[in-house]
C-alpha cells in the first residue's frame, strides 16, 4: 500500500541530497574509527608525540583518549555486525555500537538480537541498547583498563578519570571548554 506524499517536489529533492548528508556522516564515523586504529596500531604517531597515543589524540586531534577509542571500537563492532547475515536490522550509528564494544565479540550477535526484541515498535537508542546488553558484558570492568608504568596515588587517579569522562561529555562543546580541560589535565599530570 502506497503512501500519497504531503511533500513538494522540493521537500523531496531536499530529503534526498540530506539523507545523503546523512548515509556519508555514518561512514564517516567508521571511517574515522578505522583510520584512527591504523595510526595507533602502526605507531604513525611516534615521531612528533614519541610512545603516547593519547598525547596524539589530544594534542593533534583535539580527541580525548576514550573519545578515540570509542570511536576505533566502534568501527570494529561495526565491521563485525555488517558481515553478520542473519540479522536484517544492524546498529545504525556510533552510539548503539559504543554499547556493544563491550560485549565480547562472539556473544554481540546474540545481544544484538536480544535488542531488536526488546525494541520492538519503539526506536532503536543507545540507552535502549545499553540496557538490552547489560546481562552480555563481562562482570569484571578491570579488564579496560589501560595498565601505566607509574602508579599515581589513587585521588590523582581519580581526578583523571573523571576528567576523561568530562572530556567525553565536553566533545562537542566549545573550543574555550576544551582549551580549560587540557590545561587541568596538564596541571593534574605536574602534581603526579
Amino acid at each position: 500500500m502506497a503512501v500519497e506524499s504531503t511533500l513538494t517536489d522540493k521537500e523531496q529533492k531536499d530529503l534526498v541530497k540530506l539523507e545523503k548528508v546523512i548515509r556519508a556522516g555514518w561512514q564517516t564515523f567508521v571511517e574515522v574509527g578505522t583510520a584512527l586504529a591504523e595510526v595507533r596500531d602502526r605507531r604513525l604517531y611516534r615521531d612528533k608525540y614519541g610512545d603516547s597515543f593519547e598525547n596524539y589524540c589530544r594534542e593533534e586531534l583535539g580527541f580525548s583518549r576514550p573519545y578515540a577509542y570509542n570511536l576505533i571500537g566502534s568501527a570494529e563492532v561495526n565491521r563485525q555486525m555488517s558481515s553478520i547475515e542473519d540479522i536484517e536490522i544492524k546498529p545504525i550509528n556510533e552510539a548503539q555500537c559504543r554499547e556493544l564494544i563491550p560485549v565480547p565479540a562472539e556473544k554481540r550477535p546474540e545481544a544484538w538480537k536480544k535488542v531488536i526484541t526488546l525494541a520492538g515498535d519503539k526506536p532503536l537508542t543507545a540507552k535502549l541498547v545499553h540496557q538490552a546488553v547489560a546481562e552480555f558484558k563481562p562482570k569484571n570492568k578491570k579488564t579496560k583498563t589501560k595498565p601505566t608504568a607509574i602508579t599515581k596515588p589513587k585521588g590523582i587517579a581519580a581526578a583523571l578519570k573523571l576528567l576523561d569522562e568530562i572530556e567525553e561529555l565536553a566533545e562537542d562543546a566549545d573550543k574555550k571548554l576544551k582549551t580549560k580541560l587540557t590545561k587541568l589535565r596538564a596541571v593534574i599530570n605536574n602534581i603526579s
